[in-house]
């Protein structure tokens, strides 16, 4: 049986607006955002805010003078 938080210990997500603990959320690696495990985006153990920090953490942001074809 899960033992409720007092109301005012929950925060809603930044991302998605879920209530959790405050102590739940994360702080993604490449943008300093605030999450919390239903936002969350894992992979190869990490985990992290968006799809798009997921990529530049593990393939870079890419050359500014590059070009998509």
């Amino acid at each position: 049986m899960a033992i409720e938080a007092p109301e005012e210990e929950l925060k809603p997500c930044p991302l998605c607006g879920i209530r959790v603990r405050e102590s739940e959320l994360e702080s993604c690696a490449i943008c300093k955002a605030s999450y919390c495990v239903f936002c969350a985006k894992l992979d190869f153990g990490r985990t992290f805010c968006s799809a798009r920090c997921r990529g530049v953490f593990f393939w870079g942001d890419g050359d500014q003078d590059e070009k998509d074809y």
